[in-house]
């Protein structure tokens, strides 16, 4: 192979390594993110038990409020 081709080859290469660097770092990010949006939803579950338990909050909204985190967390495991 000639000294073009082989640059025109090791460009492919280092696109390729680029580009799956890239997309795995979104992913680790993606993941993260998720991760927090976790993180929150379970904290607020939480806050809401102890706005329950001080009669901050009426039961129904409550368990309305703790259905809806409960499926964002499920949604976001996905």
């Amino acid at each position: 192979m000639n000294g073009k081709g082989q640059l025109v080859g090791w460009v492919v290469v280092l696109g390729m390594w680029t580009s799956c660097g890239i997309g795995l770092n979104c992913i680790k990010t993606q993941e993260q993110g998720n991760n927090e949006v976790v993180n929150t939803a379970e904290d607020m579950i939480e806050w809401i038990g102890h706005d329950l338990e001080s009669g901050k909050v009426d039961s129904t909204i409550a368990d309305t409020y703790i259905t809806n985190l409960e499926e964002i967390i499920t949604d976001s495991r996905k």
